[in-house]
């Protein structure tokens, strides 16, 4: 736990961990950061790797059956192919495996769609955000 300074209302919570007054963090999942100069850096076993490589495949190829437009089905393919792709380098960025997988549930989402409707892309989806980090609240 970090030390408090009442002189100078600091929270210091280790080597260059440093809380100026008036700072409140509520409902934080996951890593959060803020200043200059930050770099995060959030891993994934490979047992769960591997998962993640089968749910988001499962995922692709639920999303066919949804009935999308080709314009619609190609942007959602495109955002997950780029999830796999990236979920298959030697060390793969899980911001960028988010990053796809958010992008692909938007474009559901302005679809008219919801992951719901569908049971067979619900489980891969929530197995997708739970491997991820990415809060279930975002599935639309």
């Amino acid at each position: 736990m970090g030390e408090e300074h009442e002189s100078d209302n600091k929270v210091v919570g280790g080597p260059g961990i440093t809380a100026g007054s008036n700072v409140t963090f509520g409902d934080v999942s996951g890593q959060v950061a803020i200043g200059e100069h930050i770099k995060q850096i959030q891993t994934i076993e490979q047992t769960d790797l591997e998962e993640l490589r089968k749910s988001l495949l499962a995922f692709q190829e639920q999303v066919a059956h949804l009935g999308f437009s080709p314009n619609y089905q190609n942007v959602v393919n495109g955002a997950i192919s780029a999830a796999v792709i990236e979920a298959e380098e030697d060390k793969p960025t899980l911001s960028k495996i988010k990053e796809g997988f958010e992008s692909a549930l938007n474009t559901i989402k302005k679809a008219g769609k919801t992951i719901q409707e569908t049971s067979e892309l619900y489980e891969p989806a929530k197995k997708i955000a739970q491997l991820i980090g990415v809060s279930l609240s975002l599935l639309p």
